[in-house]
């Protein structure tokens, strides 16, 4: 297993899915955690298992990635730190003839431009060694009919990780991406109980691996990121072999 003992981990989207089994992978690797998130009830009910799991108290402020002033203040709250993972979106299926204004630049701002700002806000407050971990998705390679936002948003923070790679450079900090297929967490839950189902029992059976990812496969691959630090400016794939299906 990796180790991140003697480091800090802040997780903005840590009261569940992606982000709680990241915090949690992170505790068992030896790293002190802080989390944030937009649910009070659920991230107060996350940071009391993350305490009791590593023995060491865990703070948590409930905030949107969206809000750039809040997010800055919990970083600077917590700093040093070395390492930032941003999963904490609320990014929801749109329809493409069903798209507004207000619905595309909704979701911009929850998946890449909060991500971004957070970014650029910790870049004084982290320590040489570190890393930032962005999640994207398999529709910037592998677009699906009605889901433009998402393959949008996507692309663009693909593309953003390997510019910021650069920018961080001179800090000794790092920054890459996870791109996950489909993933049984309870952003599932934000479709109808039915469509869920279809979604993942079809996707499952076209996998190369026939089945959908997990949380905590997906933690694994945070860590893997804030572990190597030959790692940088990387998309990393985590989609069941998504990428090669005809």
């Amino acid at each position: 297993m990796f180790r991140l003992d003697g480091k800090k981990v802040v997780v903005v989207g840590g009261s569940a899915g992606m982000g709680l089994a990241t915090a949690e992978m992170a505790i068992d690797c030896g790293a002190e955690v802080a989390i944030a998130a937009r649910n009070p009830e659920r991230l107060a009910a996350a940071a009391k298992a993350l305490t009791a799991r590593g023995k060491r108290a865990v703070p948590w402020q409930a905030l949107g990635i969206e809000d750039r002033p809040a997010v800055a203040g919990f970083l600077k709250a917590h700093a040093p730190f070395d390492h930032l993972v941003l999963p904490g979106s609320t990014v929801k299926p749109l329809l493409y003839e069903e798209l507004s204004d207000a619905d595309a630049r909704e979701a911009f701002d929850s998946k890449f431009w909060g991500p971004f700002w957070a970014a650029y806000d910790a870049r004084p407050l982290m320590r040489r060694g570190g890393s930032v971990v962005f999640f994207s998705g398999v529709a910037a390679e592998r677009p699906v009919k009605g889901y433009v936002m998402g393959a949008c948003i996507n692309g663009a923070l693909n593309a953003a990780v390997r510019s910021l790679a650069l920018e961080f450079g001179p800090l000794g900090v790092r920054c890459n991406v996870i791109a996950p297929s489909l993933i049984d967490t309870p952003l599932l839950d934000t479709l109808h109980a039915h469509d869920k189902q279809e979604r993942c029992r079809g996707l499952a059976a076209r996998l190369p691996v026939g089945r959908i990812g997990t949380a905590q496969e997906a933690a694994m691959a945070a860590v893997f990121l804030m572990a190597n630090g030959y790692v940088d400016g990387q998309v990393l794939g985590l989609d069941g072999g998504h990428l090669s299906i005809p």
